[in-house]
């Protein structure tokens, strides 16, 4: 059999393979047949359909080693999937690198977005803004993305050049994109705010599920479209988005724009607090307290109260003061001395906040680095994260992994699961701290049990991590 024949036996295959629904049963033997004759493409695709089960029973092992063949005849992608199948059975990822560097530099757009996200993860962030350069050249919108994400977040931030870099993806379909863009426009971000553009695009990430997007477009249509906003609070609260729960709880607690249910306020909020939401926290401390739709539980008023209070909620440290005022005068000067304090502290880290994101003002990452380290001073576990966030990062200082690793820890104490999160991934790569698995895996378990917003993602990742714990 000639090269001609091989290449029309498997075109004929590719058809099939190609049609809607696909017939992989009547590709297969056509495959089988070019790839005797040492057809690269014909070897790769049924080396696919062997690890797949498509046409043909599953042989992992026949299909690995026709697979390995494709790569020796040099099939780029061959290459690439053996990497895939090798990381996926517990080989480091560091150990890959320099292979999936080959294919990078060979144009392969997934070999360099894989080493996108390596690097990112490992802090090496000129390497990670490299490779993903070279992907948005062939205008990958997950590299764009990525790009629009450093514009953001770099120090200074150039809002203009991340809010095109978004429009950029989003035109491709790339829905995390809308999300963001709906972000800009709502928050006035770098573009005057817009509500209309803003419900535009998060209607886009919020329709493909992005549970963020729902709950940012709810409160835009809450005002004026309480029915649909409520449609989308209750889809992000089926994700299990704690900001959901808690919105919901709110609503039905304070009856504004529906009928009030304090039922369904008490489930709700209930649900969010068990992720340690504050003001879902600070809501059942009211419906305890008041007595909403129950008999009133003081007790149990105190506890959710000084839950919320320990992460940061003022009105949860007002409500406290004012029990202490009534009930227990003596610790009254001390109590409201540290209200004090706190209400100082979360000030700070509004005004951090703005700076930092430029939020209706210009962007100042030296000014947010002042107030976010008053902030965390004084114990404000958020201030904490974000103070963690600039040194890791080097927005408005040098960068410097030992000082983020500290105030992450210290937030990562106080339940706060993004540092939680982070401090997992710094001494998991060993950024700041001595790498330690272990103690990586045991920071990522305590942020998915603290109720991280992206818990079963990191469920998967907590999954890969133990792979490699001896």
């Amino acid at each position: 059999m000639n090269t001609t024949t091989a290449d029309t036996l498997f075109r004929e295959a590719h058809s099939f393979m190609t049609q809607i629904p696909p017939d992989f049963a009547a590709a297969v033997p056509l495959l089988q047949k070019a790839a005797d004759e040492g057809h690269t493409e014909a070897e790769f695709h049924l080396a696919g359909c062997l690890l797949q089960g498509q046409g043909i029973p599953a042989n992992r092992e026949a299909g690995i080693r026709l697979m390995q063949q494709a790569a020796r005849d040099g099939h780029p992608y061959a290459s690439y999937n053996l990497l895939q199948i090798q990381e996926a059975q517990g080989m480091p990822l560091n150990t890959l690198l320099p292979s999936y560097r080959e294919l990078a530099e060979a144009g392969i757009i997934e070999a360099q977005l894989k080493l996108m996200r390596a690097y990112h993860d490992a802090g090496q962030h000129e390497e990670a803004v490299d490779w993903a350069v070279l992907a948005a050249r062939q205008q990958n919108p997950q590299a764009l993305y990525f790009l629009g994400q450093h514009c953001q977040y770099t120090s200074p931030p150039d809002y203009p050049q991340s809010h095109q870099l978004y429009q950029l993806a989003a035109k491709q379909g790339f829905t995390p994109a809308n999300w963001q863009l709906g972000l800009q426009y709502k928050l006035g971000q770098g573009v005057a705010p817009d509500l209309e553009q803003a419900a535009q695009h998060l209607y886009i990430a919020a329709s493909d599920n992005i549970a963020p997007a729902q709950v940012a477009l709810a409160e835009i249509l809450l005002p004026t479209h309480p029915d649909k906003a409520i449609q989308w609070l209750e889809t992000a609260a089926r994700q299990n988005s704690s900001d959901a729960y808690a919105k919901l709880a709110e609503i039905h607690l304070l009856g504004k724009d529906i009928p009030k249910d304090t039922d369904k306020a008490r489930r709700y909020a209930k649900a969010a607090a068990r992720r340690n939401h504050p003001e879902a926290l600070r809501l059942l401390g009211d419906i305890y307290r008041y007595g909403l739709g129950i008999l009133p539980e003081p007790s149990k008023a105190r506890h959710y109260y000084q839950l919320a209070a320990d992460l940061g909620n003022l009105a949860a440290h007002q409500k406290l003061l004012a029990d202490i005022a009534l009930n227990n005068k003596q610790n009254y000067p001390q109590a409201k001395e540290h209200a004090l304090q706190r209400q100082q502290a979360e000030q700070f880290y509004q005004l951090a906040f703005a700076a930092h994101y430029g939020l209706n003002r210009a962007p100042d990452h030296a000014e947010a680095l002042t107030l976010y380290q008053q902030a965390a001073d004084l114990g404000h576990s958020k201030a904490q994260t974000n103070l963690g966030m600039m040194y890791y990062n080097g927005h408005g200082t040098e960068t410097d992994y030992t000082q983020a690793a500290k105030w992450f820890a210290q937030a990562a104490q106080q339940k706060d699961t993004m540092a939680q999160y982070n401090l997992a991934c710094l001494y998991f790569h060993g950024t700041g701290v001595r790498r330690n698995t272990a103690l990586a895996c045991r920071w990522l378990e305590t942020a998915i049990n603290d109720g991280h917003e992206q818990s079963e993602i990191l469920k998967q990742l907590l999954a890969h991590w133990k792979q490699q714990l001896p």
